[in-house]
């Protein structure tokens, strides 16, 4: 029985590395979404300082550091990439320390120092797992950045904040917020970052055979994925022996899947 299970396993193991392997070489559906039909300026909305590579890693290298492989990546790419972070990550007192780790994350994945913005209020938003944010402030807050920076693609969690982040999912209820308004609404695009089950997001690249063949993917080559890894290492106060393990094994290392969010 043992030997059964074994042998299932590998199989699994070979089919999804190569499955990995063919969504790393093909065309992305969401690149094409974001930059190929029109360039874009597109903004990341985060709730916290290390969130841009724990969770949006393969989008954020896609988007900046197309593959040398890509030619068609190489022609078309955004106007400008920008990172909203809307708190400092100041739980623990550490806000000024988050602040600088940031900045030196998002130089790693290939972002100027001026296009990462860390929200600093009024209104201002605490980074505490257990507290929602106000909606209407979060959608305010956005459509102010939305307008100054010229945004076309915005990219965010969905409604299930990844980890069921509070702070996550009040980012999204912000943006469904800021969308359902007549009087904001607005013509950026959304997509929001899928979140699977805790079973699949430890799968790493194994994941890949599991999705949807109709999802809007970004996958992390070699090259992009150690950068992910060298600018999750740059949030040193974070650096600790889970996150060490969760580089290791998370899909989001490895692929961001993406669902545009229509509202009506």
């Amino acid at each position: 029985m043992c030997w059964y299970l074994l042998l299932i396993l590998g199989i699994w193991t070979f089919v999804s590395f190569f499955t990995y392997r063919y969504l790393s070489q093909k065309k992305s559906l969401f690149l094409k979404e974001v930059f190929f039909k029109k360039l874009s300026n597109v903004l990341f909305v985060i709730a916290h300082p290390d969130d841009e590579c724990m969770f949006f890693g393969p989008a954020i290298t896609a988007l900046v550091q197309p593959s040398l492989s890509d030619s068609s990546s190489r022609k078309k790419k955004a106007k400008d990439i920008y990172i909203l972070c809307l708190s400092d990550g100041n739980a623990d007192g550490l806000g000024k320390t988050r602040r600088e780790e940031l900045k030196k994350s998002c130089k790693i994945l290939g972002l100027a120092d001026s296009n990462i913005i860390i929200h600093s209020g009024p209104p201002f938003f605490e980074d505490d797992p257990n507290s929602l944010w106000d909606f209407k402030s979060v959608a305010d807050t956005l459509n102010i950045y939305i307008e100054k920076l010229k945004i076309d693609s915005l990219i965010t969690f969905d409604e299930n904040g990844i980890g069921g982040h509070l702070n996550h999912k009040s980012i999204y209820q912000g943006v469904l917020q800021l969308k359902k308004e007549s009087k904001k609404r607005v013509t950026v695009r959304v997509f929001i970052l899928e979140t699977v089950s805790l079973f699949r997001k430890y799968l790493g690249f194994i994941d890949s055979i599991l999705i949807k063949p109709s999802a809007l993917i970004c996958t992390a080559d070699w090259v992009n994925r150690m950068n992910i890894q060298r600018a999750m290492a740059a949030h040193a106060s974070q650096y600790v022996w889970f996150r060490r393990l969760y580089i290791i094994f998370s899909r989001y290392l490895f692929f961001n899947t993406f669902i545009p969010l229509e509202v009506y």
